[in-house]
């Protein structure tokens, strides 16, 4: 039944048998000759290693992404709770008895906080710190400035401690006054 057409069409006389071979061999061409199962099987596993690479690659990919939004999650906490911190334990200043300007720089600008003379004593000698946040510049304690420093170290504006002069022996016997007004 199937060769019913190539039969019928030798009988009718509009093909040979010539003609018939030529489109077999011509068909097998195409096809290209039968790949052994081994073969077959070596182009299978070629693929599925591909994939697998693929896949591991993939696997990585996404293991980095979730280091940097796990690594950027923890330093916005971080922040977070060095803001706190900061804005909790900030020694308030009376604008009565502020009246001392204390001068420190921040970035490349001068700024001016006002103070009372026991603070900017404080500040002078590095038992007070300045810290900066929501745009206001607070006073805190040294000892919060030290753990808020490695979550946030931008949030600290001024950080005072013993003058890099101090220890030179050419002015051991002049030294600068703490309250030196310009």
């Amino acid at each position: 039944m199937s060769n019913s057409l190539r039969e019928q069409m030798l009988k009718s006389g509009l093909a040979s048998e010539e003609d018939v071979q030529r489109v077999e061999s011509q068909k097998r061409r195409k096809k290209g000759p039968k790949k052994k199962k081994s073969q077959r099987q070596a182009s299978k596993s070629d693929a599925a290693s591909h994939a697998e690479l693929y896949d591991q690659a993939k696997r990585a990919r996404d293991r980095d992404l979730n280091r940097e939004r796990e690594a950027e999650r923890k330093r916005q906490a971080d922040e977070k709770a060095a803001r706190k911190m900061v804005i909790d334990s900030e020694i308030r200043r009376s604008e009565r008895d502020a009246d001392v300007a204390f001068h420190f720089t921040h970035g490349e600008r001068i700024k001016r906080l006002y103070v009372t003379g026991t603070q900017q004593a404080q500040l002078a000698r590095g038992e007070l710190a300045i810290a900066r946040t929501r745009g206001h510049y607070r006073l805190i304690p040294a000892e919060v400035a030290d753990r808020i420093e490695p979550m946030a170290a931008f949030l600290i504006a001024f950080r005072g401690g013993p003058a890099e002069g101090a220890d030179d022996p050419a002015y051991e016997e002049h030294p600068i006054p703490d309250d030196l007004m310009w």
